[in-house]
């Protein structure tokens, strides 16, 4: 039994190698492995997507600074920056030490002193670049290295170590002896998880129809072969042994393909630059995790050697030739219409749960839109057969719709999942989108840190230059001996009269409002004892001391005007300011005034990096696999014409244009890609209505110029592809392809 069995799919694989001539076998190869190859080129990357986020994730989590005592460590102090810069987010740490034992951060030879930096490869690019001509104020620090991979999420990244002096004395400042925390998981909302749900499926149900399209190619020559065999004597079970024999040459012809593409886009992943991939991607992070990958993999020959045996099941295959019962039998709606009831009421279980990860939430959406291809093959065939007169153009298309509605419906199900998909992507995403406020102008907060007084000033008067800014406010806090702590406000008599009482004011005077100190004490500036214990007290009260009403927004404070405090060895003040309304390049303006030694939010414009994250690769995966939904259908199409190059040549024999042939086959597509998009619409708005209605209890919002975009992309694919097969009309149509092969 194993024997005959072996002998069969043997004789398939030689079959699918040289029936027909070895020309034409090889091209049917050919265009049936390529289908098939992209198929496993999108299973390969999809299985990559856990591998690729754990190791981002641990090379984080290697380089994020903890704090605590080491032995035999000097300890440091580092403060993180978030910066940004024309879109592409910029962060890194400012990098003061306490001694020569510094900890070793990954990726970096040697951590930056004062007036050096340690920066990424690509921002060391960046700054040499001329793109890079309004960043370089940033960046004046001497470059003493850049940061190896070991210490990126990405080869784009913007990242950089830079050397400072006064980094200890700053807020949130942190004391670290070591590098390397576990990584750390934000975890998602349930409407970013239900991106990731739809998404997921949308990217890989279209892969099984793409494969069994793909396997089905030429099914009109196979038959005929398979025809030839039972004259000599095989059985049907035989019969479908070799078919299935057939479809596994292709399927593995189509895993070698698929490999060699995954290597291909693997080597190309590095020179992504898009900013929804935060920082780009490693060739050595894409790799498919086998415990995902095996399964699929081996699950793509099975399928199509089942498609291949399925497709003869209304086939009679006799000695003299081929009967084909598909004809007079008409398809029946009731089974088609399971996936879909089977799915909702698999969606309506799952209420009240607010949990997109659950497994019936996942079935029901996977159940949902496999029925998108279940049911159009119906619909097709019922459509088609309602149409009556036209064109001799629409007549040639109706009437090879009515013939075989089963091979056009197949080529636009690809099409449908992922449009369906899509549809529901887009509502989920503009229901997130309307829960965030709109976005215009960015309000600006700029806060610049000083230990000189001299800095403060001419931050002041530099921050003058730019239009319509609030005030700047010059703050601080002082620490006396007894460890008692109250705030600094420093400014002109001008502006000290806007925060308290002051019947008069002279430059070198000093007011308490309810603060704790006395004339002639010595005090420190907050965060200096903390890098230094023993360090000397940096100012002493001036004796020109005055006691006022508590100030309007503090209430306790001491404020001090600019000649009083030019006697202080070192200050700690804190200056910041608003501008209400910043364009783009108005904001990369404020960066460079502030640099590092402050922070610069830009409120209004930001968006959560995760969610960004999410909805643009999903975005980006939708389009690739509707351009592989795009491609499938090119080489769908032109098999279709090499399997009826006789019956075409035979018309244009008899007086039909190459023009109407044209015209014709532009409708064999374009009717059931109007029927497919139909049913993609209904099928993404009912999703969507499910999941946010049931499933997390929001609102649908329906997006219909994003709608009207999709649909656009689905027509323009077909008149692309129409397009794309006139050459091969043309050598089609050739009176040449009348003989006998």
């Amino acid at each position: 039994m194993i024997r005959r069995w072996t002998a069969d799919l043997a004789l398939g694989l030689r079959l699918a190698l040289r029936g027909g001539g070895a020309r034409t076998a090889l091209v049917r190869l050919a265009l049936t492995a390529t289908g098939v190859g992209l198929g496993v080129l999108v299973l390969l990357t999809a299985t990559s997507l856990p591998h690729m986020l754990g190791a981002r994730g641990e090379r984080a989590a290697a380089r994020t600074p903890v704090a605590g005592d080491v032995r035999g460590v000097d300890p440091l102090y580092l403060l993180l920056r978030d910066d940004e810069f024309r879109g592409r987010g910029l962060q890194g740490y400012l990098v003061q030490a306490t001694g020569p034992r510094q900890p070793a951060a990954p990726g970096v030879e040697r951590l930056p002193g004062p007036g050096e930096a340690v920066l990424s490869p690509a921002l060391a690019a960046l700054l040499q670049s001329p793109d890079g001509e309004l960043l370089r104020p940033r960046f004046p620090q001497r470059l003493i290295g850049t940061i190896g991979d070991a210490g990126l999420t990405g080869p784009n990244e913007l990242f950089f170590y830079v050397g400072s002096g006064m980094a200890a004395v700053q807020p949130e400042v942190s004391a670290v002896s070591r590098f390397g925390a576990e990584p750390r998981d934000r975890g998602l909302d349930p409407l970013e998880l239900l991106l990731v749900v739809i998404g997921a499926t949308t990217c890989l149900v279209p892969v099984f129809v793409f494969v069994v399209t793909s396997t089905r190619l030429a099914a009109a020559s196979r038959d005929r072969r398979l025809a030839a065999l039972r004259l000599v004597g095989a059985d049907r079970g035989q019969v479908r042994r070799i078919a299935a024999g057939e479809a596994l040459l292709a399927s593995l012809a189509g895993l070698v393909v698929g490999g060699v593409l995954f290597l291909l886009v693997r080597a190309l992943v590095p020179r992504i630059t898009v900013s929804a991939f935060r920082g780009g991607i490693f060739t050595a992070d894409v790799v498919p995790d086998w415990r995902l990958g095996v399964p699929a993999l081996l699950a793509l020959p099975l399928l199509a050697c089942a498609a291949a045996v399925f497709a003869l099941r209304r086939v009679v295959i006799e000695p003299l030739g081929v009967v084909r019962r598909g004809t007079q039998v008409r398809r029946k709606l009731w089974w088609r219409l399971l996936p879909v009831l089977a799915g909702g009421a698999l969606l309506l279980s799952a209420l009240g749960t607010e949990d997109p990860r659950d497994p019936a939430v996942v079935a029901g959406v996977v159940l949902v839109l496999a029925a998108v291809p279940v049911v159009l093959p119906w619909l097709v065939e019922r459509f088609a057969g309602l149409l009556r007169g036209g064109s001799p153009a629409w007549l040639l298309a109706v009437r090879r719709l009515q013939l075989d509605s089963a091979t056009a419906a197949r080529l636009v199900s690809g099409i449908a999942v992922v449009l369906a998909g899509s549809i529901a992507l887009q509502g989920i995403y503009a229901r997130a989108e309307s829960d965030r406020p709109p976005s215009g102008e960015a309000r600006v907060l700029a806060t610049y840190f000083a230990t000189h007084l001299a800095d403060t000033q001419a931050f002041t008067a530099a921050f003058g230059t730019l239009p319509a800014h609030e005030p700047v406010r010059t703050l601080g806090r002082l620490e006396t001996a007894a460890g008692e702590q109250t705030a600094l406000v420093f400014g002109t008599c001008a502006e000290l009269r806007a925060r308290a009482e002051l019947t008069e004011c002279r430059d070198g005077d000093v007011y308490a409002a309810g603060a704790p100190v006395r004339p002639g004490e010595q005090v420190w500036f907050a965060g200096t004892r903390r890098a230094d214990p023993a360090a000397a007290p940096q100012w002493t009260v001036p004796d020109r001391f005055h006691r006022v009403p508590r100030a309007l927004d503090a209430p306790s404070a001491l404020l001090v005007t600019p000649a009083a405090l030019a006697t202080a060895t070192s200050v700690g003040l804190a200056s910041s300011t608003t501008i209400p309304a910043a364009g783009p390049e108005l904001v990369e303006r404020v960066r460079n005034l502030v640099g590092f030694d402050g922070t610069v939010y830009s409120l209004g414009t930001e968006r959560d990096g995760t969610y960004a994250l999410i909805t643009r690769v999903l975005s980006i995966g939708s389009i690739l696999v509707l351009l592989l939904a795009a491609g499938s259908l090119l080489i769908a199409a032109w098999e279709q014409l090499r399997e009826r190059r006789r019956s075409l040549a035979t018309l244009m024999a008899n007086g039909v244009g190459r023009g109407v042939l044209a015209r014709s086959l532009l409708w064999q597509l374009a009717i059931p890609v109007a029927l497919a998009v139909a049913v993609a619409v209904l099928a993404g708005l009912g999703l969507d209505w499910l999941l946010l209605t049931l499933v997390v209890h929001r609102q649908m919002v329906v997006d219909l110029p994003t709608i009207g975009i999709l649909t656009a992309t689905a027509a323009a694919a077909v008149l692309l592809v129409t397009a794309a097969t006139l050459p091969a009309l043309w050598r089609t149509t050739s009176l040449e392809q009348l003989r006998e092969e």
